[in-house]
């Protein structure tokens, strides 16, 4: 019986269903194989695939000169696909001989279940032979890039070193991980769903793609002398721990660090995290005398001093009811300032500091970066201890001025050094110069910080102050032939566990040169000496004989001429005083508005090598008015002439009770007052 229409019409509908659903996977069939097939291919074929990792070569690490302190060599890894090795117990003990280890061991590793096992890393050559001479299924050698340090312990603290998995851990191998780790590679093999590999399987290979090139400012040569230098130092005072620090003051970059004792990178794991502590960094010390350079440059720029600014020091102050005393217990009695650097004279510079005031002092502390860290690229830089501004007292300010009551860390104070060093300037230090591709092209170069922080005259006459120190005070000891040096020596006690330490102490200097055109500051560190402590007694003098080593390695010539001495220029106009010292081979900074020479630095008669500049100070020239003395604190009179122009020449000590010559009277610019001070009550209270 023919289909009704009914039935008819429902045959279509189910004929057109049909239709519809083939059409639909043929659509989806046709998307899936020509739009999605390659991607699902790829899909397939990495589910298949066994990554076998192929480690990057780390890039290298090496000085300004070209010497490579890190670099890599080929290793092999041994791995074991566990489902593949046959016998199991037997490949464990012929393996177990091979890579010095117990077969029982080897056996836990064959027995799990995975897909793969690392058995052993860093194979040498004859490790590498004898496993591929057994020919074992499911036992494969993996390429591995091993870091190498070829120079030993030279730098060891400044590099640091890398794991296991080639991450960089400490030093210049942590802060510049990301550049030196480089793209690992691979080896892939095609498995089954049993991971086993098939009859005939794809391998596919992946090179690795080496690390950038990290080139330092170190120079090999300077860093060997710093390296010994410290070694020498330790093995002859017997002490803890040396420091040595070698800066190029134009640009922050760090020439040479070193420490001793050191450790080598290849055998990190040898030493304790303590011995690997890179101290120039991550320890702060209190500076002691060495700071005084730092506040002479604050007071020469704010104007609270020149250098013939008069001080008289008895011995001891009291600030704040509590005796503060000079390390000369009988005092050094009447001088200048340049005399109180030269010597160091504790007394002059609490003077300077409370002069300064707490304000401007901590200003200056901030210009300095000394309140906070420097941003060296090293890891673990610690931030200076010191007091907090709003609880600072007067007795603080005092002790601080002379390097007592904060503490820095190294790196910190040759910065601060090398700002003076550097007509003002304060560069960022820093031990990366550029980075380079391993082809050996700079793809980046270091960008630090500089900022001229005093003014380049006030600078330039702390550096004159400071050459006296090794000219004529407690730096002779680091004099060398041929160059002329300044610098500052420092002795503080040692802090352990936050308190001072009776009996131990740190001894530094701190020095730059030449003198006359600054390019390279060095700082000796020497903890806890046994014996002689003092800076000027065993500090000054390792800087002495390396800075002659670093100064010729840089081939930075000596001076041909000798000293000649000063002519006084006292009452010259500043042209006069200008033509005369080009005449003698010398050159002139004339500071103030006036228009004759009232002062001058380095005195008249001092020694002084050609092409020297000198300090020539201008004021108005006449007569001024002999003050009313009688009655003030010597510091007191000293200040009250300095601000009139004149001198002071002090006999005894305590409050003026004479005075010659007599209030009221005229005396040229510069001239010397003569008082006799005497320690009785204030006449004024009385």
């Amino acid at each position: 019986m023919p289909p009704t229409g009914t039935q008819r019409r429902r045959m279509l509908a189910a004929l057109y269903l049909v239709l519809a659903i083939v059409v639909a996977l043929l659509i989806r069939t046709s998307f899936v194989m020509l739009v999605r097939g390659p991607k699902l291919a790829q899909t397939g074929q990495q589910v298949r695939l066994r990554k076998i990792p192929v480690g990057a070569p780390r890039g290298e690490i090496a000085t300004a000169d070209g010497v490579v302190l890190a670099g890599s060599r080929t290793t092999y890894q041994l791995y074991a696909v566990p489902r593949q090795v046959p016998d199991r117990s037997r490949v464990a003990v012929e393996l177990a001989a091979t890579l010095h280890t117990t077969p029982d061991r080897l056996l836990k590793l064959l027995q799990q279940r995975t897909t793969f096992v690392w058995l052993a890393r860093k194979l040498n050559d004859q490790q590498v032979a004898a496993i591929r001479a057994l020919h074992i299924a499911g036992i494969g050698l993996a390429p591995q890039a091993t870091r190498v340090y070829p120079n030993g312990k030279l730098a060891g603290a400044v590099l640091g070193f890398s794991g296991i998995d080639n991450q960089g851990l400490e030093g210049i191998e942590r802060s510049y991980d990301s550049v030196l780790r480089g793209t690992n590679g691979q080896i892939g093999i095609e498995m089954d769903a049993y991971n086993r590999p098939l009859a005939q399987p794809r391998v596919s290979y992946t090179a690795p793609k080496a690390g950038d090139t990290v080139v330092l400012t170190l120079r090999s040569d300077v860093q060997q002398i710093a390296a010994e230098a410290a070694e020498t130092a330790r093995r002859d005072t017997g002490a803890k721990l040396v420091s040595v620090l070698v800066l190029d003051v134009r640009t922050g970059g760090v020439l040479g660090m070193a420490l001793d004792p050191s450790y080598d990178p290849s055998e990190f794991a040898a030493y304790t995290t303590a011995e690997r502590r890179n101290a120039a960094v991550s320890d702060v010390l209190p500076p002691g005398s060495t700071f005084k350079a730092i506040t002479a440059a604050a007071a020469l720029a704010q104007g609270v001093v020149t250098p013939s600014s008069g001080f008289y020091d008895p011995g001891f102050v009291r600030v704040d009811g509590v005796p503060l005393r000079c390390w000369k217990r009988s005092g050094h009695g009447s001088l200048t300032f340049a005399d109180v650097v030269a010597h160091s004279c504790n007394v002059g510079f609490i003077e300077v500091g409370l002069r300064l005031g707490t304000s401007r002092f901590y200003d200056y502390l901030q210009k300095f970066r000394v309140l906070g860290a420097t941003g060296i690229d090293l890891p673990g830089e610690a931030r200076s201890i010191v007091p907090p501004q709003s609880r600072v007292k007067p007795i603080d300010l005092a002790t601080m001025a002379f390097g007592q009551t904060l503490a820095l860390t190294p790196i910190s104070l040759i910065s601060a050094i090398g700002a003076i060093a550097d007509g003002g300037t304060w560069h960022q230090p820093h031990l990366m110069k550029e980075i380079e591709t391993p082809a050996g092209k700079v793809v980046s170069r270091w960008q630090g910080v500089s900022e001229q922080i005093v003014p380049k005259s006030a600078a330039q006459t702390a550096v004159r102050l400071l050459e006296g120190v090794v000219r004529k005070g407690s730096g002779r000891p680091a004099q060398i032939p041929g160059y002329d040096l300044a610098g500052k020596t420092g002795t503080a006690q040692a802090v352990i566990n936050g308190r001072y330490v009776e009996g131990k102490y740190i001894s530094s200097f701190v020095g730059f040169g030449p003198a006359q055109s600054p390019q390279v500051a060095m700082l000796v560190q020497i903890f806890e000496p046994v014996g002689p402590y003092y800076g000027g007694q065993i500090a000054a003098p390792v800087v002495g004989r390396a800075m002659s080593r670093v100064l010729a390695a840089l081939k930075i010539p000596p001076q041909a001429s000798p000293p000649r001495p000063l002519p006084d220029l006292t009452g010259m106009t500043g042209h006069t005083a200008q033509t005369s010292l080009k005449a003698i081979g010398l050159s002139a900074n004339l500071i103030g508005p006036g228009s004759r020479v009232t002062d001058q630095f380095p005195p008249a008669g001092a020694a002084i090598q050609p092409g020297s500049q000198v300090l020539v100070y201008l004021g108005q020239g006449g007569e001024v008015t002999v003050p009313d003395l009688r009655g003030d604190t010597v510091d007191a009179a000293a200040l009250a002439l300095d601000r009139v122009g004149l001198r002071l020449r002090v006999d005894g000590e305590g409050r003026v009770v004479e005075q010659e010559p007599a209030p009221g009277s005229s005396l040229p610019l510069g001239a010397t007052v003569w008082v006799h001070a005497m320690s009785h009550p204030d006449p004024h209270n009385t």
